[in-house]
């Protein structure tokens, strides 16, 4: 992952923790907002809404994945 990328996934999981983090609590919530996400990355290809839109679209995809890597690592105890 470049720099560029990394940063605005760190930014990404920053927003959406402070917006989704009290509804955010199982790793279960987390896939279900992947799907979600991956439908929106769907959507600005399938709508050629331009490569800003889709690139936005895929950093929150990504920051999505990020929470619930960290999220599993947390409780890495209740995965093995």
């Amino acid at each position: 992952m470049d720099s560029e990328l990394y940063m605005k996934v760190c930014t990404e999981e920053d927003v959406a923790i402070k917006k989704w983090g009290h509804n955010d609590r199982t790793p279960s919530d987390l896939l279900c907002a992947l799907v979600e996400e991956a439908g929106e990355v769907a959507h600005a290809i399938n709508h050629n809404e331009g490569k800003d839109q889709l690139n936005q679209e895929i950093v929150e995809a990504i920051g999505i994945l990020s929470r619930l890597y960290n999220m599993v690592n947390l409780r890495s105890e209740s995965f093995n």
